[in-house]
């Protein structure tokens, strides 16, 4: 895989980019609605050391990101998949730089040149940087996923080097939810039986309570698809979740072995495949991108309660992997709401007796007002036209 991309200081194309928000979003049919605490709390730790770390349940997150960029007058810096950079022959990476994103290669191994362009950008202030601290999507409105380790490690390197002038380094948590809205139902409906089709699954038109059976019977035949087409077989007793791992894992090791790439058969599937993904002198490759969709699908499928969101994502996700392009279903809104941040500077001391025990606190810590945050975005309205009290539009 090529050298880490660094961001660039384009002050023009983050304007333009700004400008462009509104467009987005209404080709996506994503309403975004920033509450005023959020927008305090972001606009008062500007000027400080700060880390937005937000959740990442959905593949519009980015985007959120950027409108709260936005809606508070800021530039952010931002941190993505090196992999995601080669999309579009290389120019999604060029525009990505432009507007101050840069690489990081995700696997075993960790990314020196990324990880000191991290704690280079968090001394030195002068934009906050926005990070999805569970890794990749997940899919979940129910949980926030443990923080990965290697940024933590940055963050307390970066509060490290503060100390010399006394300052903090502060981590601002950041939740985005996510609801569909009623239109969005008859369009969710008509997907179900465009899959059903392709799938060559009979198409029966059920009551409002049958459409989570229709999805998951959608999914096991995904999988059924997803066997055939890759020779791999699954155990049928295990969950939906596990066999689209059990394909994710097999798709890895089997480029691997292709490639002439080794690997660590007991590591988990998304680790397995960032490794070998890092390992391959081109970054793309479609097989992998199946695997790592699998593996998002298979996060997705696991919220405690199958909502009309969670329905939406799953769908979304199927169309895009069976008909390669998704539909237009229905709006949505995202809420973004903050919790106020934490301080590393007394973390710090502590870390340096105990860095499982620090990073573990502050694990605890951020994920814990990403949770609340998140249950209390789950009663917004969702009314077209209303703004919530709590909520501004964007």
């Amino acid at each position: 895989m090529q050298d880490f991309l660094p961001p660039f200081d384009n002050s023009f194309a983050v304007g333009l980019a700004k400008l462009l928000v509104p467009l987005a979003q209404s080709m996506h049919k994503l309403e975004i609605r920033v509450s005023p605490r959020c927008k305090q709390l972001v606009e008062t730790y500007a000027p400080k050391h700060t880390v937005i770390a937000a959740n990442h349940s959905d593949r519009f997150d980015p985007l959120c990101a950027y409108a709260l960029a936005k809606d508070c007058t800021e530039e952010f810096y931002f941190l993505a998949s090196r992999e995601q950079f080669d999309q579009n022959f290389g120019f999604s990476g060029w525009l990505m730089q432009q507007v101050g994103t840069y690489s990081v290669i995700r696997g075993r191994k960790v990314d020196v040149p990324s990880a000191e362009k991290t704690i280079d950008i968090l001394v030195e202030g002068k934009r906050n940087l926005v990070q999805f601290p569970e890794g990749d999507v997940t899919g979940r409105n129910d949980v926030i996923l443990p923080l990965k380790k290697d940024g933590m490690r940055n963050m307390f390197e970066a509060q490290r080097r503060l100390l010399t002038t006394g300052e903090s380094l502060y981590v601002l948590p950041v939740a985005m939810y996510y609801q569909v809205k009623s239109d969005a139902i008859p369009a969710m409906n008509r997907s179900i039986v465009q899959l059903e089709r392709w799938l060559n699954l009979p198409v029966f038109t059920g009551s409002e309570s049958q459409r989570e059976q229709r999805i998951k019977r959608l999914v096991f035949g995904f999988i059924e698809h997803q066997t055939k087409f890759y020779g791999v077989q699954v155990e049928k007793d295990q969950s939906l979740s596990d066999q689209l791992r059990s394909i994710s894992r097999a798709i890895s090791t089997n480029t691997a072995s292709a490639n002439n790439v080794e690997y660590d058969a007991d590591e988990n599937e998304a680790l397995l495949l960032y490794g070998v993904r890092a390992e391959l002198k081109d970054p793309r490759n479609s097989d992998l991108d199946r695997a790592e969709q699998l593996l998002i699908l298979a996060s997705t499928l696991e919220n405690q309660t199958v909502t009309d969101e969670i329905a939406w994502r799953v769908l979304d996700r199927l169309e895009k992997e069976l008909t390669g392009k998704v539909t237009n279903k229905g709006n949505r809104i995202a809420f973004i709401d903050a919790a106020p941040p934490v301080d590393l500077k007394p973390l710090y001391p502590q870390f340096i007796q105990d860095q499982v025990g620090a990073m573990a606190e502050l694990d605890a810590q951020v994920r814990a007002s990403l949770t609340e945050l998140m249950q209390q975005m789950q009663t917004l309205d969702v009314t077209p036209g209303l703004v919530h009290a709590g909520s501004e539009r964007v």
